[in-house]
């Protein structure tokens, strides 16, 4: 049976990071250096996209470096420094010695009825995920995507945004293969995207990652359309460099444009 190996996207150490299970394995992005974690920077990278892709340099960075260690029955997934993944639900404030013990650490037999795992998805209160983006990051893009996506695609992700609910964060949990076949097709599709950007000038301010904020929906788009997908929480800690992290909020996230969300599909 294979095992579970969750690698933690971080941009510094922290004596946070360091007390985390063996299994969640840290990866400083961009041209940070680390002495004790992995290092996006080394090997075959695309670290100095960083600014736009944000997680997506170190999804890329596993790919290329890692994925051939891993046996095909291993489950691969993804988090952030202050975003991890859990295997049960917690409803107060603790300390982090408590929190350890609630991390997804291993493989549960649930996880058999799926091939895929992503974050337990939000609801969009009074538009559609095309309208919200749109809302949020501008209406641009739709000038063009047409152009990098095939008709197919094209129209199978329009449709797909006709619904109010998504999984953010660009958090994921799935087999090697499933992997490298997203991988292939995402990171061309976002070289063309930014190409695409730069032109247009968008990527700027607070849309300088635009191209991991469309990612962020295709990804539900991608794993749904093409894996049997189920459903996990995950804590969001806050300050975390500050206090080194003892506060946290658990999924549901309070976003501002979300109102209620729909009931996790896998239970742990």
């Amino acid at each position: 049976m294979g095992k579970v190996y969750i690698y933690c996207f971080c941009l510094k150490e922290s004596k946070f990071l360091k007390r985390l299970p063996n299994n969640i394995i840290p990866i400083v992005l961009g041209n940070n250096k680390s002495q004790f974690f992995e290092n996006e920077n080394n090997g075959i990278n695309i670290s100095h996209l960083n600014k736009y892709y944000a997680e997506l340099t170190g999804i890329y960075w596993v790919f290329k470096n890692k994925i051939k260690q891993h046996n095909d029955d291993d489950w691969i997934g993804f988090c952030h420094y202050r975003r991890l993944w859990l295997n049960a639900v917690i409803n107060k404030k603790k300390s982090f010695s408590n929190i350890n013990s609630k991390l997804l650490l291993k493989h549960n037999t649930s996880f058999n009825n799926f091939d895929t795992i992503l974050t337990d998805p939000i609801y969009l209160k009074n538009e559609n995920l095309i309208d919200h983006f749109k809302n949020n990051h501008g209406k641009e893009i739709f000038e063009f995507l047409h152009k990098i996506l095939d008709n197919k695609l094209y129209e199978d992700f329009i449709n797909y945004g006709d619904q109010r609910k998504f999984s953010p964060c660009n958090m994921f949990i799935t087999k090697p293969k499933i992997l490298i076949n997203y991988c292939n097709l995402v990171f061309p599709l976002m070289e063309k995207f930014l190409e695409e950007c730069l032109k247009r000038n968008l990527c700027v301010g607070n849309n300088i990652k635009l191209p991991a904020y469309f990612i962020e929906r295709f990804t539900s788009y991608w794993f749904e359309k093409h894996t049997k997908v189920g459903y996990l929480s995950y804590a969001v800690f806050n300050n975390f460099y500050k206090s080194d992290v003892v506060n946290y909020i658990l999924n549901p996230l309070k976003l501002p444009f979300t109102s209620s969300f729909f009931p996790s599909k896998l239970k742990i």
